[in-house]
């Protein structure tokens, strides 16, 4: 399958900040983490922090896969409404789930602040809304249930609406806190940098292609026929992570994404604020530092891997056609923000459960292996919470919050 085409945002405004050898050698670790994207750069992070021997490996550039396409909307509600992971998984595990986001937010701000690249990361507010009047009633139960449980959340009716946004609302909920944004290339290379420096190896250009446990320990083999041993492995690939899985965990969809030039200005746009719209599949709008403006969606479900949504192209016909539908939304948007022209059209997978939470922890066929697995939209987030939960799971503390990301479930 093509994970990702297009003209990416993110690896053509940044430069590569280091490039990493091959593994040359048989080494030997406590960890070996196998995917060097957000979430193994997050899983490095937080091993190295607690001074586990850690190795991290990629069969291609460090964020150059998923990481690379990612929008980087970080916020505390997941794919589905509270009201409707009741029916899933329960209130008390819906509000869990939000409660767990919003402190990933927080925790992704404190590690920032370690770095020495801040990462273009900021705090914002966010806007959830609809468009359908026949949606209003449920957005306010929505609202109502989001008010009991705590969070900071606002409920604006169409005129209230009118008054901050240039674009057609009929109610939304406005949250003042538990949001923010990021550059997930940056944020990546950061973490592994960091991991580095804390004593981390890692290798690019690295692919695994076998895994044997033997005994108390795993070793894993390269393509040019080099072992790493370890007590145990983190699988952090991602959608290639399904081929260890006999279970079906995810669905597939191609997403479509633009980014702008430089904005001066954004009127229609109440504090640029996430934005994120509540039909099937969502439009999300977010700014960058430097003042760019993405939006994304337009999702297609792939069908099987050897579909052509699944191995499209970049003169692929169909790209175009999503790439013009999202620029004549984003001009409706906002008729008040002159000269928007667009810079950056890529897309990439997206890959969702079906409650809309990660896969994070053990999985019963596979002794010695942990899995981070960030499914959903909130990918970034279940990155820094599966780098935390792995750690303390590797020193024998089996974190409750496991239980809600189980396979299985």
């Amino acid at each position: 399958m093509n994970l990702v085409s297009g003209n990416l945002l993110w690896t053509s405004v940044n430069p590569i900040p280091h490039q990493y050898a091959y593994l040359t050698e048989d080494i030997e670790c406590d960890v070996v983490i196998v995917g060097a994207g957000i979430t193994g750069a997050a899983c490095a992070y937080y091993f190295t922090e607690a001074g586990i021997q850690t190795v991290l490996v990629d069969k291609n550039i460090v964020g150059y896969g998923a990481t690379s396409a990612s929008t980087s909307l970080l916020q505390y509600e997941v794919d589905y409404d509270l009201h409707q992971l009741q029916g899933m998984i329960g209130m008390d595990n819906g509000v869990k789930s939000f409660k767990l986001c919003e402190q990933a937010v927080y925790e992704i701000e404190k590690i920032v602040n370690r770095l020495e690249d801040k990462c273009d990361f900021e705090r914002k507010e966010c806007f959830y809304y609809t468009t359908d009047k026949a949606q209003v009633k449920t957005m306010k139960k929505e609202y109502g249930l989001r008010k009991e449980y705590g969070f900071d959340v606002e409920f604006l009716e169409k005129r209230a609406a009118r008054e901050r946004f240039s674009f057609p609302v009929e109610a939304g909920i406005y949250s003042g806190f538990g949001a923010g944004q990021i550059d997930p290339y940056r944020f990546a290379n950061a973490l592994i940098a960091h991991s580095v420096k804390k004593g981390a190896r890692v290798f690019e250009n690295t692919e695994i292609i076998n895994m044997q446990n033997q005994g108390p320990g795993i070793t894993l083999t390269t393509h040019n026929h080099k072992k790493i041993s370890a007590k145990k492995v983190v699988i952090a690939t991602g959608f290639e992570a399904q081929k260890h899985i006999k279970e079906n965990i995810l669905q597939l969809s191609r997403t479509f994404t633009l980014a702008t030039k430089p904005a001066q200005k954004f009127e229609g746009w109440h504090r640029t604020c996430l934005i994120r719209d509540n039909n099937t599949p969502y439009v999300y709008l977010r700014t960058t530092g430097d003042g760019r403006i993405i939006i994304g969606g337009e999702d297609i479900p792939i069908g099987g891997k050897n579909s052509n949504m699944a191995k499209v192209h970049d003169v692929d016909g169909v790209l175009e056609e999503k790439y013009t539908m999202l620029t004549n939304k984003l001009q409706a948007f906002f008729p008040g923000i002159p000269n928007i022209e667009i810079e950056f059209k890529f897309n990439g997978l997206f890959g969702e459960s079906k409650d809309g939470l990660p896969y994070i922890g053990e999985y019963a066929d596979l002794p010695n292996c942990y899995f981070s697995l960030g499914y959903g939209s909130n990918g970034i987030l279940y990155s820094v919470l599966g780098g935390r939960l792995l750690r303390d799971l590797y020193f024998g503390h089996a974190a409750p919050e496991l239980e809600l990301f189980r396979f299985g479930r």
